[in-house]
């Protein structure tokens, strides 16, 4: 029994050494290849300055005060972005695309139509209320440039009218207050002298009555007297009144023109003008060369009911 374990124990010691020569071995092997070799070069000192000598090393202080030797804390990790599925996205470009572009009803559409036709009609409306407008203020202003015409045409004749009855008065003064010596009479009595009444106008041709106009028919033209009688209009209506023809003759003693005229008239029949004016142009009056070529005067015709 001793004997046995005796060989036990020296089988155990030999195993034992074995097993660690292995394990040394293989440390050896293993572990020595893996040694990284060291890196070939010489060292140099930094140093702080370009020039030195000596052959010690200066000793550096250390700063005063409490140097942090705290780690800085690493920084946190950013995390990703939550990765987006394919339906998210697809859900977020269809929202996109409804907000941009809205689609509008066929009825919406219409509606819009209608209210832009509708606007534009309006506004033609008012551009054709401003143009009849328009119209109407320029046919009122030309009417009243016609109205101002005529007036200023009116007046101008009241004053050529008057100017001419100034004259004729002036040659009745003439007449009155001498004679021109050539030694010429006129009248009805058979004696020498100027035949008139005192209530008459020069020329008249008649002899007796109230004066110019007051029965029959009478003449005005100065240095002038009828060759005949003084033709009287024909007229056949019950009317009465006074019209004056104004009348321009030439020197053979023709009436060129003939037109009634306001001043001394007391009708406005126009039957009575027209069948006056008639009656005027047939006149006939003495040649006179030394007259003016063409002379003013008027005929008086006294209208009566028959």
């Amino acid at each position: 029994m001793t004997g046995r374990t005796k060989r036990d124990k020296q089988a155990g010691v030999i195993g034992t050494t074995i097993f660690h020569a292995v394990i040394l071995i293989l440390l050896m092997v293993l572990g020595l290849s893996s040694i990284p070799r060291e890196e070939e070069g010489i060292l140099v000192d930094f140093g702080d300055s370009p020039t030195g000598m000596g052959a010690t090393e200066p000793v550096f202080n250390e700063p005063s005060g409490e140097q942090n030797t705290q780690p800085s804390a690493p920084p946190e990790p950013v995390s990703p972005p939550p990765a987006t599925t394919p339906e998210a996205s697809e859900e977020s470009v269809n929202t996109q695309d409804f907000e941009e572009a809205p689609s509008i009803s066929e009825e919406e559409k219409a509606k819009q139509e209608a209210e832009k036709k509708r606007l534009e009609e309006e506004r033609k409306r008012q551009e054709e209320i401003e143009r009849q407008k328009r119209i109407e203020e320029e046919r009122q202003r030309q009417e009243e440039l016609e109205r101002q015409r005529r007036l200023e045409e009116e007046r101008k004749r009241q004053e050529e009218m008057e100017r001419k009855a100034q004259e004729a008065r002036n040659n009745v003064t003439n007449a009155f207050s001498k004679t021109n010596g050539t030694g010429s009479s006129q009248g009805e009595t058979g004696d020498s002298g100027n035949q008139g009444a005192l209530s008459g106008e020069p020329g008249a041709g008649n002899y007796d009555g109230t004066g110019r106009g007051s029965r029959g028919t009478g003449f005005d033209l100065s240095g002038r007297s009828l060759n005949g009688a003084l033709p009287k209009p024909e007229y056949d209506i019950q009317e009465e009144g006074i019209v004056v023809v104004e009348i321009t003759v030439d020197r053979n003693g023709n009436v060129v023109s003939a037109e009634p005229i306001l001043r001394g008239t007391t009708t406005q029949n126009s039957y009575l003008w027209r069948v006056a004016r008639q009656a005027a142009l047939k006149a006939r009056f003495n040649s006179d060369p030394d007259a003016p070529a063409y002379q003013k005067g008027t005929i008086t015709y006294h209208f009566n009911l028959n």
